[in-house]
């Protein structure tokens, strides 16, 4: 089994200067499962070009200097026009592929641009520290534990947030800077967890690049819970396509499958909230609210 990581930001409602909150996340799936899922991305890519690697985001945009770097300009141009209809075909594609989806979303506590841009590597770090532990006990759930940690390149080659992060969380079983806050799920090693988190550039790894769409739907999914966002906006019929393959469905996918930071707070229960509408078509229809905690 592995677990596809990376990871976004985005804009909440408190008039903060640069986005204000981070996701992280991705898909956990079983290697045979994988196989067939990358072959269906490709699949669906075909469709739109003989090239069926080429690499996709959610924000196809982000790919564009990609695409002419390598004398690919006019293909760019043909993807991106058809951006919603591959992604939704890719998304559908997958839905009878068994997968879990694990994704954590935390807000910054400030406001400020500076505040915010130097707590932004320990935001990060929280985030996937928070998801990492989720995966932990998803792993831990199985019949037949282990895993493997698979992480976009980070921005700069800063991979030591994410090794110090893993080497404590897979050793120790708690959180390398709060070695107070433990793994609820246990030691990674003892849930026979990789010896360490692989590293790939996302445009080479098509279940990086899925995970990304995922992350891209979260994040509209989000938007969508504080008000920006209405029902019928692309990612949140995304989101709402995909809530059966979250972690904790059906009760308890804000806590499990999402994990939120800070706990307890309206924007956890904005959150819980809105995945109740989505999933019930009625706010608070059933899911726990007790389960909106990122460390319970």
């Amino acid at each position: 089994m592995r677990w596809y990581g990376d990871n976004s930001e985005a804009s909440g409602i408190w008039k903060a200067e640069i986005p204000d909150l981070v996701l992280f996340g991705g898909i956990l799936i079983e290697t045979e499962a994988a196989h067939i899922l990358e072959q269906r991305i490709c699949d669906a890519k075909r469709r739109y070009s003989k090239l069926g690697r080429w690499p996709m985001k959610w924000n196809f945009n982000d790919l564009k200097g990609l695409f002419e770097k390598r004398n690919r300009a006019e293909l760019f141009q043909s993807i991106q026009q058809d951006s919603k209809k591959w992604r939704s075909e890719i998304v559908v594609a997958s839905l009878d592929v068994d997968y879990r989806i694990v994704v954590a979303c935390v807000k910054h506590h400030s406001v400020r641009r500076h505040i915010i841009k130097t707590t932004r590597e320990p935001v990060v770090r929280f985030a996937f520290s928070n998801a990492l532990m989720r995966v932990g006990f998803a792993v831990k759930n199985n019949e037949q534990p282990g895993c493997e940690v698979v992480l976009d390149w980070p921005d700069g080659g800063k991979c030591a947030p994410y090794i110090e992060e893993y080497r404590s969380a897979f050793w120790h079983g708690h959180c390398h800077h709060s070695p107070t806050v433990p793994y609820r799920c246990g030691a990674l090693k003892d849930l026979n967890f990789g010896g360490y988190p692989l590293f790939t550039r996302m445009e080479e790894c098509p279940l990086l690049q899925f995970s990304d769409l995922i992350l891209g739907a979260v994040r509209e999914f989000v938007a969508f819970a504080l008000g920006q966002k209405t029902e019928d906006a692309f990612g949140v019929t995304v989101t709402k396509l995909l809530i059966p393959k979250f972690v904790g469905y059906p009760k308890r996918i804000i806590g499990r499958g999402i994990s939120v930071a800070p706990t307890n707070s309206e924007f956890a229960h904005a959150l819980f909230r809105a995945m109740a509408k989505l999933r019930d078509g009625k706010e608070g229809g059933g899911e726990s609210q007790n389960s909106t905690g990122s460390r319970v």
